[in-house]
């Protein structure tokens, strides 16, 4: 018997179980998808879907309620000798009948896929291309082998153990910055499978703010990896090393403008890095990448490298070979896409987005660039704002610099700490905290409060004493 024959067989099996015990028709229906049946079979398999399986008292009460369908190809003689077959599903699962089901579909999908690969390849120089298109097809079918594995039930023991080696620091759950305590008591420490959008409008501060946070954890020896889709490698790797090393990220640009002392500053850097012969785990991408081409990378660092925490900039530059209606429908898939591959691969997504023009002079998740589902995807969604560019310049005593960025958590799934923090940018592009709203009466509104009007959403009602 050939794959085809097989799996035709097979097919029988299944239908006449499902003839057989409708009370275990939900559970197949779990596992298996019509369109995984031939277009015969198909139609009593969808048939028998339809029925509501909790009004049917046996299964002659279900072989004349499928008589009152009128199938195309199966007439009730040929079902009732179905149900005469009696399998049962304790037959299907010791013989694993269903296992075997779906490695056949896989095969055959496979076998369909590289026919159909190697036609296009023929007349196509793009093989990366090919290769992505083919991964990506595969990994969505082994994707529905999770729908084989058995749901386990809700334990209190496992739960509290979970909570008790999360106590006793043996298992680490989240992660935490050094450098920005706010960010740290806004989100309670970011944990796998937590989507953190950071939003802003054009030189907002949101790729460096980003980027700095992705320092702070890779100096913790937490392995990161950055998907640049703006900037070039070089480009970045260079504002890292501006960061580290203290220096104006405009001179490391153009070196013929550094002084003296700071290439003395370099000089000891690179043999302190010689002499620890301990490079920090960041991986970085500046290529354009499709949703699906982020993904495998994604998939390929954490097997190689351990990764535990990706950033993407930003979600405007992605490029998916899909056709969408609006832009919005297609930001709105890359958002979804962005938090099932956090949950799919147990990582933390940092997902940076762009404001739209109203969104310089309101700083505000209303005004996300076509992209305002990032505020139903997201764990927690941050924007960043620069307060003098937008007329705000003192509040309550503060006053503001041009160099201070005000960063304020708008959703928060998992958190009450909706509050606002300030940090202060240095010409090396590094961010420090220099004010907050939980051990002072920065950002408070009150009768003398400076804050335009226009500006007041931007404080939340809690903050009112």
């Amino acid at each position: 018997m050939n794959k085809l024959e097989i799996k035709s067989e097979i097919e029988i099996q299944i239908l006449s179980c499902m003839l057989h015990e409708p009370e275990n028709i939900p559970f197949i229906y779990q596992r298996i998808k019509p369109e995984d049946f031939s277009k015969i079979n198909r139609e009593l398999f969808e048939a028998l879907t339809e029925i509501d399986c909790s009004k049917v008292k046996d299964s002659i009460t279900l072989v004349l309620k499928l008589s009152d369908k009128n199938l195309e190809n199966w007439k009730l003689q040929n079902i009732d000798i179905l149900q005469r077959k009696g399998i049962s599903l304790e037959s299907l699962i010791y013989n694993q009948i269903l296992e075997r089901f779906a490695d056949i579909e896989f095969s055959l999908k496979t076998e369909s896929f590289l026919s159909t690969k190697l036609k296009e390849a023929k007349g196509n120089i793009n093989g990366l291309d090919l290769l992505s298109d083919l991964a990506d097809e595969c990994n969505n079918e082994i994707a529905k082998v999770q729908n084989f594995k058995e749901d386990k039930p809700f334990s209190v023991q496992k739960v509290i153990e979970d909570i008790e080696n999360e106590m006793s620091n043996k298992k680490i759950t989240s992660y935490s910055t050094k450098d920005i305590p706010s960010f740290n008591n806004s989100t309670g420490g970011i944990k796998p499978s937590n989507l953190i959008g950071i939003a802003g409008s054009y030189k907002s501060g949101k790729t460096t703010f980003g980027l700095n946070l992705i320092i702070d954890f890779v100096k913790q020896n937490i392995p990161c990896g950055f998907f640049s889709l703006e900037l070039s490698e070089s480009e970045l790797n260079r504002k890292i090393l501006a960061m580290l090393s203290d220096i104006e990220y405009e001179k490391l640009r153009e070196p013929k403008k550094l002084s003296d002392n700071e290439k003395q500053d370099l000089i000891r850097l690179y043999h302190s890095s010689i002499e620890q012969k301990k490079d920090f785990p960041l991986y970085i991408s500046d290529k354009r990448m499709t949703e699906y081409e982020i993904r495998n990378k994604a998939k390929y660092w954490k097997d190689r490298h351990g990764i535990k925490i990706i950033a993407v900039d930003y979600i405007g530059y992605i490029q998916s070979k899909k056709k969408f209606d609006t832009r919005e429908r297609e930001l709105s898939h890359y958002s979804e896409f962005m938090k099932g591959l956090a949950k799919e691969l147990e990582l933390t997504v940092i997902l940076l987005a762009q404001l739209n023009r109203s969104g310089k002079q309101n700083p505000g998740t209303e005004n996300l660039a076509e992209s305002i589902a990032l505020a139903r995807d997201c764990d927690f969604l941050f924007t960043i704002f620069n307060p003098t560019e937008i007329g705000m310049k003192s509040n309550n005593g503060f006053n503001f610099k041009e160099n201070n960025f005000v960063v304020k958590l708008d959703t928060s799934r998992h958190t009450k700490n909706k509050r606002n923090f300030v940090l202060s940018l240095s010409d090396s592009g590094s961010f420090t905290e220099i004010a907050t709203e939980y051990n002072n009466d920065f950002m408070k509104k009150d009768s003398s409060s400076l804050i335009p009007q226009e500006l007041r959403k931007y404080v939340s009602e809690e903050d009112v004493d």
